[in-house]
């Protein structure tokens, strides 16, 4: 009985489907129009959906904060900007409904009268003006102290300018006989077919061409000043011109220019899309188009001398008075600057409550994407005696917790935009040390770090020296290999060789060779489509991309598990009695579980098998973290109970065990329910405040954690 349902269901599918082909044959003019305005018709949809999809689905987690402003300033210049993606999408909509019916042969269609195109591209602009609004009052108030409606205003103010211009602009141009005339002497080259809707049948320039040429230009001009002005520089406190506005900048330049592409393509019948996806992989190939990331020659480079890492901890615990040594490892894990944040806050709360003790046992930070660039700020800020003096906390988790999206939407807009169009011949390289480096989203975040950092000019080898002296532990920075796959370890000390299989280190890769700290934790943090997967600037044998750490383990733990096994293994390191592994998580795990009703067959069958790859990636490597972690406390745990003397003598036989090295396993997680932490690089003011707040629930819940570690850390 179902199977002749499923029947029957098939057969009604199928007459519906034809049915609804016949319908529409009745309204193929309609349709026709539908197509020849599908540019601008898809860019209105956006600008009305966009704060929709960033705020109210799953994307929320990486688009929301692009709608929550610092200041008043920035909120104008939003405002502004969709207004203009408004006037652009009403513009290009306008000529091209006017004048379809001279080039596509369709019946004649009337333009939309002029305040009526106002008039819509001021309801394009309101949900994103509204929303942003919305979403950063409480922001700007917090941050500016001051009356937050002067920014609604004076963006109403810009919106109107923009429309005003516009008007007066029309009215200039209508009556230019000069513009009118060079612009006619332009299209007489091309065929007459193809002059087709830019000459009318009277030999005139056709209805809005000389406006939309003026506007392009308009355009150009304020996206060449973007560049120019706001370009990221290694300042603190400076303005920065908000994503948002980058987005709706971009926008209205893809419906001017793909729309302008595609009037004169249809005539032809040549997809737009296809013809420009061929001219952008032309462009790559013909101009060699790629990411880089800058390398330089290491002119103090000596070859390190084997196992000289753990010479390096051997010497930092010499710090300790007792003989009993304690060795702490940090294991920070990735989540953009929720992960930078939280990896800052935990490191400066223990410190607070321990005491500088517990800091000078740090023998390595092995971090991921966000964490990476926490340990960064974190390490940035050691003075001379071995860890960050008490005035320097509160700075830390300042730099880690500052926005870095707007610098990335600055990278998006201008340099990569410029390649992913065909013009990466226009891009600029930033000329450092003799070293051309390519312009790209990275090296703008870079250059943003730079500006909160004590020490912007830090690269890998003056850490090392800082390593050598006991100043700072090991940082290393994890990533990942993109064309093998294997991890990679960014950092001053050499832990591998060529031959390995698991990982590799950037000092073994390419020996004589230095790079900045903020291009380390870059690499490390190359969140998908946030920072580009990059290579080095210079040409070597080894000319790896370089993805995010978080592809082959997302919380440091492989690579801390590898250098215990061999420290702990070694002659030099004897009196380690004690490691504490705190493993610095910057979400909480999900382990309530829900009902499942499952997504649409026809979901998994497109996209099901990517699902499936990101999904499993968190609960697979916890799983295989937790084994690895408790193997190797097995190995070198001594001290059985009464009752399992058999299994502390057969393993009183290895040699390893002997040793008696306890290893304690402190996760230290992102308390579940204080916010829904964001993906992107940008935190709210109370986004920050649930950072804080959260490390002090941890310390009340887990206060027996804290006492036990102050023993061993007494003041």
């Amino acid at each position: 009985m179902k199977k002749k349902q499923q029947v029957f269901n098939g057969i009604l599918l199928w007459v519906g489907l034809a049915f609804l082909g016949l319908t529409l044959q009745k309204f193929y003019n309609i349709l026709q129009y539908i197509f020849f305005l599908r540019v601008p018709i898809i860019v209105g949809l956006l600008l009305l959906l966009l704060p929709t999809i960033s705020v109210s689905t799953g994307l929320s987690a990486m688009l929301k904060n692009l709608f929550i402003l610092r200041a008043n300033n920035q909120l104008v210049l939003v405002i502004g900007g969709a207004v203009l993606a408004g006037l652009a999408t009403t513009e290009v909509f306008d000529i091209i409904l006017y004048n379809s019916h001279l080039r596509f042969d369709v019946p004649e269609h009337q333009g939309i009268p002029e305040f009526l195109q106002y008039v819509i591209a001021i309801i394009l602009s309101l949900p994103i003006a509204i929303k942003a609004t919305q979403l950063s009052k409480k922001e700007i108030k917090e941050g500016e102290h001051a009356w937050e409606g002067w920014g609604i205003i004076f963006g109403v103010v810009a919106g109107a300018f923009l429309i005003i211009t516009t008007h007066l602009a029309k009215i200039f141009f209508k009556s230019n006989q000069i513009l009118e005339q060079a612009l006619l002497k332009i299209i007489s080259f091309l065929p007459v077919k193809i002059q087709r809707g830019y000459v009318d049948g009277s030999g005139n320039l056709s209805y809005g061409i000389a406006e939309i040429v003026v506007f392009s230009i308009f355009l150009l001009i304020l996206y060449g000043l973007g560049y120019l002005i706001f370009k990221p520089r290694p300042i603190k406190n400076r303005f920065e011109v908000p994503a948002l506005f980058y987005i709706t900048l971009i926008l209205s330049i893809m419906v001017v220019w793909i729309g302008g592409i595609s009037f004169f393509n249809d005539v032809s019948r040549v997809p737009t899309l296809l013809l420009f996806l061929v001219i952008s992989s032309a462009s790559y190939t013909i101009f060699k188009v790629d990411h880089f990331y800058k390398m330089f020659l290491n002119k103090n480079w000596l070859k390190p001398t084997e196992k000289k890492w753990i010479n390096v901890i051997s010497q930092r615990l010499n710090n300790q008075q007792s003989e009993d040594k304690t060795l702490v490892v940090v294991c920070a894990s990735g989540g953009g600057i929720q992960a930078s944040g939280w990896t800052t806050k935990v490191l400066t709360g223990l410190q607070e409550e321990l005491g500088s003790e517990f800091t000078k046992a740090i023998g390595w930070i092995s971090s991921v994407s966000g964490g990476s660039v926490g340990t960064m700020f974190y390490l940035d800020r050691f003075g001379e005696q071995g860890y960050p003096e008490e005035g320097e906390l509160k700075k830390i988790f300042k730099s880690a917790t500052e926005d870095s999206l707007d610098a990335t939407g600055w990278g998006l807009a201008y340099p990569d935009l410029l390649r992913f169009i065909g013009f990466p011949f226009v891009v600029p390289k930033a000329q450092e040390d003799n070293t051309a480096t390519e312009q790209d989203r990275g090296t703008a975040i870079e250059i943003d770090w730079k500006g909160e950092m004590k020490n912007p000019n830090a690269t890998l080898a003056s850490w090392s020296d800082k390593i050598d002296q006991g100043i700072i532990p090991i940082p290393i920075f994890n990533a990942t290999l993109v064309e093998d796959g294997r991890r990679f370890l960014v950092s001053p000390m050499t832990f591998s060789k060529h031959e390995d299989c698991k990982s590799i280190d950037f000092n073994t890769l390419y020996p004589e060779y230095d790079i900045d700290v903020t291009t380390a934790a870059r690499l490390s943090a190359t969140f998908p489509y946030v920072s580009p997967v990059c290579r080095p600037s210079q040409e070597t044998k080894w000319n790896y991309h370089i993805g995010d750490g978080g592809y082959f383990d997302n919380f440091g733990i492989g690579t801390s598990v590898d250098l215990l096994d061999n420290l702990l293994e070694s002659e030099q390191c004897n009196q380690i009695k004690r490691v504490i592994l705190i493993q610095i998580n910057a979400f909480p795990d999900d382990e309530n579980l829900q009902e499942e009703k499952g997504a649409p067959g026809w979901q998994m069958e497109v996209i099901g098998s990517l699902l499936a790859l990101l999904n499993v990636r968190s609960s697979t490597q916890n799983e295989g973290n937790a084994l690895n972690i408790k193997l190797l406390t097995d190995k070198y745990k001594c001290g059985y109970k009464d009752d399992e003397q058999e299994k502390l003598q057969q393993f009183l036989k290895d040699k390893s065990c002997q040793k008696g090295v306890e290893i304690m396993h402190i996760p230290i997680k992102f308390p579940r329910g204080k916010i829904n932490p964001p993906l992107s690089w940008q935190l709210t003011q109370e986004q920050k405040k649930a950072i804080q707040n959260a490390w002090e629930e941890w310390k009340i819940t887990n206060s027996t954690v804290i006492l036990k570690l102050k023993k061993i850390f007494p003041e």
